[in-house]
């Protein structure tokens, strides 16, 4: 039976935080050249969401890995709940809810998150991250 594209990039992206979810933030960290090459596009653009202070657009698989490196040193502990994943035809949208410690600060957080991913092929080929749900559902009409 064949699946529709579409639904194995749910599936894709089920299995990817369903893995994501087991693993401390050192295990993330090491896994990341293989994660990045299986399931990126070596054209990816990978957008931090807009309104962050920080937010920077990175570029490649290179480019992954650094917006990873550079997020997770805030972090003593990181985790990243799935909420639900959506099919939008070539886009993907993930609702959740990430949760951390702060290495400085020893705070703990927890912030709503939205992922809109488009596809090319069965690769990612562009990550949007955002913070308020009506921005990625805009993104997701663009």
């Amino acid at each position: 039976m064949l699946r529709a594209v579409s639904q194995q990039n749910v599936e894709l992206l089920e299995g990817l935080f369903a893995g994501a979810q087991s693993l401390d933030k050192d295990a993330v960290l090491a896994l990341l050249p293989q994660m990045i090459s299986e399931l990126c596009d070596p054209e990816i653009e990978w957008i931090e969401d807009p309104n962050r202070a920080d937010a920077r657009v990175f570029r490649g698989h290179e480019g992954v890995r650094a917006s990873w490196e550079r997020w997770l040193e805030n972090f003593e502990e990181y985790g990243f709940e799935v909420e639900s994943i959506t099919d939008h035809g070539e886009r993907v949208l993930v609702a959740g809810a990430e949760h951390g410690r702060g290495r400085v600060s020893g705070a703990d957080v927890t912030a709503r998150v939205y992922v809109v991913c488009t596809f090319r092929g069965d690769k990612i080929l562009r990550y949007e991250e955002f913070y308020d749900e009506q921005d990625a559902l805009a993104a997701l009409e663009r």
